[in-house]
């Protein structure tokens, strides 16, 4: 965010290395809810028809799956670039050490297996659990 001349609000845009990038793409949920259905075929086929929509960017959606690596490869390849979300979505989390550590563990776990991979431009933390919060959606009292 930075501040825009002449108006009170802030700006929302990405750099990557200090450039300033448009991204134009869509949400990747997983490609089937059975995973070994998906082949490397389907796989190549489905991100070429993203490159094809003149698309950049995928946003790898927290309520889904870490992808296999396959996925990440072909984005490498294709040009693609990736949000990846953490595997947090739309929900309350418990907050005891055990938890937590699970997560630590996952993230870094994580972060280790993808960390080569060019196209990966940003890791966000979860899918609308602040916004859930926020709205209230799961209607517990505040007071």
């Amino acid at each position: 965010e930075e501040p825009i001349k002449g108006s009170p609000g802030l700006s929302f845009y990405f750099k990557i290395n200090g450039f300033p990038v448009f991204l134009k793409g869509s949400n990747w949920i997983p490609a089937d809810s059975f995973q070994d259905r998906v082949t490397s075929e389907l796989l190549r086929l489905l991100l070429q028809s993203v490159v094809d929509a003149n698309m950049n960017t995928l946003r790898v959606w927290g309520g889904g799956i870490y992808e296999q690596d396959e996925f990440y490869e072909l984005c490498d390849e294709l040009g693609i670039m990736v949000w990846q979300d953490f595997m947090f979505a739309c929900a309350l989390y418990p907050t005891d050490q055990g938890f937590l550590d699970s997560v630590r563990a996952e993230v870094a776990y994580q972060i280790k297996r993808l960390k080569s991979h060019p196209s990966i431009i940003i890791w966000s933390g979860n899918n609308e659990n602040e916004e859930a919060l926020m709205m209230n959606w799961y209607y517990i009292s505040i007071t």
